[in-house]
Protein backbone atom coordinates (compact mmCIF):
# COMPACT_ATOMS: atom_id res chain seq x y z
CA UNK A 1 0.00 0.00 0.00
CA UNK A 2 0.97 3.65 -0.39
CA UNK A 3 3.33 4.67 2.41
CA UNK A 4 3.32 8.38 3.22
CA UNK A 5 6.76 8.11 4.88
CA UNK A 6 8.30 6.84 1.63
CA UNK A 7 6.64 9.62 -0.34
CA UNK A 8 7.81 12.32 2.09
CA UNK A 9 11.36 10.94 2.11
CA UNK A 10 11.55 10.98 -1.69
CA UNK A 11 9.96 14.43 -1.88
CA UNK A 12 12.30 16.06 0.64
CA UNK A 13 15.37 14.28 -0.71
CA UNK A 14 14.71 15.19 -4.33
CA UNK A 15 13.77 18.80 -3.58
CA UNK A 16 16.89 19.24 -1.46
CA UNK A 17 19.12 17.79 -4.18
CA UNK A 18 17.62 19.87 -6.99
CA UNK A 19 17.61 22.91 -4.67
CA UNK A 20 15.79 25.48 -6.82
CA UNK A 21 16.48 28.17 -4.21
CA UNK A 22 20.21 27.85 -4.86
CA UNK A 23 19.62 28.27 -8.60
CA UNK A 24 17.56 31.46 -8.27
CA UNK A 25 20.45 33.93 -8.76
CA UNK A 26 21.55 32.17 -11.96
CA UNK A 27 17.99 32.03 -13.32
CA UNK A 28 17.38 35.70 -12.57
CA UNK A 29 20.68 36.66 -14.20
CA UNK A 30 20.01 34.67 -17.37
CA UNK A 31 16.46 35.93 -17.86
CA UNK A 32 16.74 39.52 -16.65
CA UNK A 33 16.54 40.94 -20.18
CA UNK A 34 13.68 38.67 -21.32
CA UNK A 35 10.04 39.66 -21.55
CA UNK A 36 7.57 38.09 -19.12
CA UNK A 37 6.19 35.94 -21.94
CA UNK A 38 9.64 34.61 -22.81
CA UNK A 39 10.44 33.96 -19.16
CA UNK A 40 7.25 31.97 -18.75
CA UNK A 41 7.89 29.96 -21.93
CA UNK A 42 11.45 29.18 -20.83
CA UNK A 43 10.26 28.18 -17.37
CA UNK A 44 7.59 25.83 -18.72
CA UNK A 45 10.08 24.09 -21.02
CA UNK A 46 12.64 23.85 -18.21
CA UNK A 47 10.10 22.16 -15.95
CA UNK A 48 9.12 19.77 -18.75
CA UNK A 49 12.76 18.84 -19.30
CA UNK A 50 13.35 18.30 -15.56
CA UNK A 51 10.32 16.01 -15.42
CA UNK A 52 11.64 14.04 -18.40
CA UNK A 53 15.17 13.77 -16.97
CA UNK A 54 13.86 12.58 -13.59
CA UNK A 55 11.54 9.96 -15.10
CA UNK A 56 14.24 8.65 -17.46
CA UNK A 57 16.73 8.48 -14.58
CA UNK A 58 14.24 6.62 -12.39
CA UNK A 59 13.03 4.07 -14.93
CA UNK A 60 15.96 3.61 -17.33
CA UNK A 61 19.04 4.59 -15.31
CA UNK A 62 19.59 1.12 -13.85
CA UNK A 63 19.42 -0.54 -17.27
CA UNK A 64 21.90 1.93 -18.73
CA UNK A 65 24.28 1.12 -15.89
CA UNK A 66 23.88 -2.60 -16.55
CA UNK A 67 24.72 -1.95 -20.20
CA UNK A 68 28.02 -0.37 -19.17
CA UNK A 69 28.72 -3.13 -16.63
CA UNK A 70 28.25 -0.98 -13.52
CA UNK A 71 26.88 -2.92 -10.55
CA UNK A 72 24.19 -1.62 -8.20
CA UNK A 73 26.49 -1.60 -5.11
CA UNK A 74 29.04 0.45 -7.09
CA UNK A 75 26.28 2.84 -8.13
CA UNK A 76 25.08 3.25 -4.57
CA UNK A 77 28.58 4.05 -3.29
CA UNK A 78 29.25 6.48 -6.16
CA UNK A 79 25.80 8.04 -5.79
CA UNK A 80 26.27 8.38 -2.04
CA UNK A 81 29.58 10.17 -2.55
CA UNK A 82 28.05 12.54 -5.12
CA UNK A 83 25.06 13.29 -2.90
CA UNK A 84 27.30 13.75 0.17
CA UNK A 85 29.44 16.20 -1.83
CA UNK A 86 26.33 18.14 -2.87
CA UNK A 87 25.17 18.32 0.75
CA UNK A 88 28.60 19.44 1.92
CA UNK A 89 28.61 22.20 -0.67
CA UNK A 90 25.17 23.32 0.47
CA UNK A 91 26.34 23.46 4.08
CA UNK A 92 29.31 25.57 3.00
CA UNK A 93 27.21 27.72 0.64
CA UNK A 94 29.17 26.62 -2.44
CA UNK A 95 26.47 24.49 -4.06
CA UNK A 96 26.18 25.29 -7.78
CA UNK A 97 28.93 27.90 -7.43
CA UNK A 98 31.14 25.86 -9.75
CA UNK A 99 28.60 26.46 -12.49
CA UNK A 100 27.82 30.09 -11.83
CA UNK A 101 30.99 31.37 -13.41
CA UNK A 102 30.43 29.60 -16.73
CA UNK A 103 26.65 29.39 -17.02
CA UNK A 104 25.84 33.09 -17.45
CA UNK A 105 28.31 33.50 -20.33
CA UNK A 106 27.31 30.24 -22.01
CA UNK A 107 23.63 30.85 -21.40
CA UNK A 108 23.55 34.27 -23.00
CA UNK A 109 25.02 32.83 -26.18
CA UNK A 110 22.14 30.35 -26.52
CA UNK A 111 18.71 31.10 -27.92
CA UNK A 112 17.07 28.47 -25.74
CA UNK A 113 18.48 27.97 -22.24
CA UNK A 114 15.65 25.78 -20.93
CA UNK A 115 17.40 22.42 -21.32
CA UNK A 116 21.00 23.54 -20.96
CA UNK A 117 22.10 25.06 -18.69
CA UNK A 118 18.89 25.38 -16.63
CA UNK A 119 17.36 21.87 -16.58
CA UNK A 120 20.75 20.19 -16.81
CA UNK A 121 23.15 20.51 -15.10
CA UNK A 122 21.94 23.41 -12.93
CA UNK A 123 18.83 21.71 -11.53
CA UNK A 124 18.56 18.03 -12.50
CA UNK A 125 22.22 17.24 -12.01
CA UNK A 126 24.23 14.13 -11.06
CA UNK A 127 23.02 14.16 -7.44
CA UNK A 128 19.30 13.96 -8.20
CA UNK A 129 19.88 11.48 -11.02
CA UNK A 130 21.93 9.19 -8.76
CA UNK A 131 19.28 9.47 -6.06
CA UNK A 132 16.50 8.37 -8.44
CA UNK A 133 18.53 5.54 -9.98
CA UNK A 134 19.40 4.19 -6.54
CA UNK A 135 15.78 4.53 -5.48
CA UNK A 136 14.63 2.40 -8.40
CA UNK A 137 17.32 -0.20 -7.74
CA UNK A 138 15.94 -0.63 -4.21
CA UNK A 139 12.41 -1.40 -5.40
CA UNK A 140 10.71 -4.36 -3.78
CA UNK A 141 10.54 -7.56 -5.80
CA UNK A 142 6.84 -7.79 -4.94
CA UNK A 143 4.86 -6.23 -7.79
CA UNK A 144 2.32 -4.57 -5.50
CA UNK A 145 4.93 -2.91 -3.29
CA UNK A 146 6.99 -1.87 -6.33
CA UNK A 147 3.91 -0.30 -7.90
CA UNK A 148 3.17 1.76 -4.80
CA UNK A 149 6.79 2.95 -4.67
CA UNK A 150 6.50 4.02 -8.30
CA UNK A 151 3.36 5.97 -7.44
CA UNK A 152 5.15 7.66 -4.53
CA UNK A 153 8.23 8.45 -6.64
CA UNK A 154 6.30 9.85 -9.61
CA UNK A 155 4.04 11.90 -7.31
CA UNK A 156 7.10 13.35 -5.56
CA UNK A 157 8.78 14.17 -8.88
CA UNK A 158 5.67 15.96 -10.16
CA UNK A 159 5.29 17.97 -6.94
CA UNK A 160 8.97 18.98 -7.03
CA UNK A 161 8.64 20.11 -10.67
CA UNK A 162 5.52 22.13 -9.81
CA UNK A 163 7.33 23.72 -6.87
CA UNK A 164 10.24 24.65 -9.17
CA UNK A 165 7.79 26.35 -11.50
CA UNK A 166 6.33 28.53 -8.76
CA UNK A 167 9.70 29.23 -7.09
CA UNK A 168 11.13 30.51 -10.38
CA UNK A 169 7.95 32.29 -11.44
CA UNK A 170 7.97 34.35 -8.25
CA UNK A 171 11.77 34.49 -7.99
CA UNK A 172 12.07 38.31 -7.66
CA UNK A 173 9.54 38.34 -4.81
CA UNK A 174 11.27 35.48 -3.01
CA UNK A 175 14.64 37.19 -3.24
CA UNK A 176 13.08 40.47 -2.09
CA UNK A 177 11.26 39.08 0.96
CA UNK A 178 13.56 36.22 2.00
CA UNK A 179 16.80 38.01 1.19
CA UNK A 180 20.11 36.38 0.50
CA UNK A 181 20.53 35.47 4.18
CA UNK A 182 17.18 33.67 4.23
CA UNK A 183 17.93 31.71 1.06
CA UNK A 184 21.36 30.78 2.43
CA UNK A 185 19.83 29.51 5.68
CA UNK A 186 17.31 27.37 3.78
CA UNK A 187 20.10 25.99 1.60
CA UNK A 188 22.04 24.96 4.70
CA UNK A 189 19.02 23.11 6.09
CA UNK A 190 18.72 21.29 2.76
CA UNK A 191 22.44 20.60 2.84
CA UNK A 192 22.12 18.86 6.20
CA UNK A 193 19.35 16.63 4.83
CA UNK A 194 21.27 15.86 1.64
CA UNK A 195 24.46 15.05 3.56
CA UNK A 196 22.51 12.58 5.72
CA UNK A 197 21.08 10.91 2.61
CA UNK A 198 24.55 10.55 1.11
CA UNK A 199 26.05 9.09 4.29
CA UNK A 200 23.16 6.64 4.65
CA UNK A 201 23.58 5.49 1.04
CA UNK A 202 27.30 4.91 1.53
CA UNK A 203 26.83 3.03 4.83
CA UNK A 204 24.07 0.82 3.39
CA UNK A 205 26.11 0.06 0.29
CA UNK A 206 29.28 -0.81 2.17
CA UNK A 207 27.27 -2.93 4.61
CA UNK A 208 25.82 -4.91 1.72
CA UNK A 209 29.25 -5.40 0.15
CA UNK A 210 30.78 -6.58 3.46
CA UNK A 211 27.92 -9.04 4.06
CA UNK A 212 28.31 -10.43 0.53
CA UNK A 213 32.07 -10.90 0.99
CA UNK A 214 31.50 -12.54 4.40
CA UNK A 215 28.96 -14.98 2.97
CA UNK A 216 31.21 -15.83 0.04
CA UNK A 217 34.11 -16.61 2.37
CA UNK A 218 32.02 -18.90 4.57
CA UNK A 219 30.04 -20.53 1.78
CA UNK A 220 32.50 -21.24 -1.04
Amino acid sequence: MFEMSVFVTILIGLFSLINPLGALPVYIGLTQDDTEANKLATLKKTCAYILMICLVSYYLGVYLLHFFGITIPALRVAGGIIIFRSGWQLLNVTHKSELRGKIPEDGREKVDISFSPLAMPLLAGPGSMSFLITLYSNRSEMMRDALWQDVAAISAIIIVVISIYFVFKYAPRLVKYAGQAGLTSLSKVMGFIVTGIGVQMIISSLSTVVKTIFLDLHHP
